[in-house]
């Protein structure tokens, strides 16, 4: 899971990407979904619990981008020297294997 936290206003901006359609009331309130409003009469703040579904979609899909990076990076520091060294004869295929499955199983 990443370190990153979607905010309503990050949502908002996922919808009409490039466009300035809405803002905050009070900046002093912040990510309250009372606190924003729409710019454009053609464009409207979707209802608070579709907002929250946006908000967790989002999520999921930045925390499910970080996951897999990470398994790589495993696989990559973790994984793949043993597989080097189980071709040098200085390790064996199941200790690679093993890794494998331990970094599978990790980020399953």
């Amino acid at each position: 899971m990443s370190d990153i936290r979607v905010k309503l206003s990050t949502y908002l901006l996922s919808l009409h990407p490039g466009e300035n359609w809405f803002r905050q009331i009070d900046p002093s309130l912040g990510e309250v979904y009372s606190n924003y409003e729409s710019l454009d009469s053609d464009k409207t703040i979707p209802s608070e619990s579709d907002c929250q579904a946006g908000i967790q979609a989002l999520q999921t899909q930045i925390d499910n981008i970080f996951s897999e990076e990470e398994k790589k990076n495993a696989f990559r520091a973790e994984s793949d020297p043993l597989f080097f060294k189980w071709q040098a004869g200085e390790a064996t295929e199941q200790e690679w294997l093993d890794k494998r499955n331990e970094i599978k199983a990790r980020f399953s």
